[in-house]
């Protein structure tokens, strides 16, 4: 069982819309499959110049780190206090099977709305060359590895389907992976009319892993090492903090597809 506290905000130039928008999220989250609201406080509309304003706050309790998930992704809050537990231990197939649904989830949000991706280019100095990852030892040494497992990184493999030929999919592929993310092989390859990219790679946040199964739809994620992930309360506030940020940018994105141009 999983216990947070999220806060929803509710704004716009119309105040009824507001409170309408606000009374049919609360009815929302209590069909929310796995999650039990505790407590709901609206807080009263407030009238800044030309537009209102209201918060949310709800004590939920989730039957599990997915539905957790899944829930900040659906909901958006964009503050969250995470209760309990103090810490969450799954096997590494628990928590792949979390982020596949997580995946899965958000191929159908990318669907509904025609969306389809919402990455966006690391800064100019944090860009990565494929050179450096494209040779069978690949980039970094045993010693770099065994650190970053000694520090408890999380090793993974990953493939995705990426746009253009081999060497624009690498590229593309490198600009999206900042500082957090430790490429240590990286490989494109045909396969019928598609370009799949593999790679290996070391981050120490799982909140990191679950950032990129949103962004980049995985085909496929496989988590080499640990064989136990051991989760802490501000780990998990985080990734539900980081998912909620993600998908207040799809929202916007989906907004922005329906919009005329």
């Amino acid at each position: 069982m999983i216990k947070a506290t999220f806060y929803i905000e509710s704004q716009g130039p119309d105040k009824k819309v507001v409170k309408t928008s606000i009374e049919n999220l609360t009815k929302s989250v209590k069909k929310e499959p796995g999650c039990t609201i505790i407590k709901a406080v609206t807080e009263d509309i407030v009238e800044e110049g030309s537009n209102y304003s209201t918060s949310l706050e709800l004590d939920l309790e989730f039957d599990g780190l997915q539905e957790y998930l899944i829930a900040a992704m659906r909901f958006a809050p964009y503050a969250i206090i995470f209760d309990a537990p103090a810490k969450l231990s799954l096997t590494a197939d628990e928590f792949v099977k979390t982020i596949a649904n997580i995946t899965a989830f958000t191929k159908l949000v990318f669907k509904k709305h025609g969306i389809r991706s919402i990455f966006s280019k690391a800064s100019e100095g944090d860009q990565k060359d494929p050179a450096d990852y494209a040779g069978e030892e690949g980039k970094l040494t045993e010693e770099e590895i065994e650190g970053y497992m000694d520090q408890g990184a999380l090793r993974v493999k990953v493939v995705v389907q990426a746009e253009g030929d081999e060497k624009e999919a690498l590229k593309g592929l490198l600009s999206t992976l900042g500082y957090d993310v430790f490429v240590h092989k990286m490989k494109a390859s045909k396969m019928d009319d598609k370009t799949l990219v593999a790679f290996h790679a070391f981050m120490y946040e799982p909140k990191t892993l679950a950032e990129l199964s949103i962004k980049l739809i995985p085909i496929l994620i496989e988590l080499v090492e640990p064989e136990t992930v051991e989760l802490t309360m501000l780990q998990m506030q985080d990734m539900g903090l980081e998912l909620a940020s993600t998908y207040f940018e799809l929202a916007h994105l989906a907004y922005l597809n329906k919009s005329p141009s």
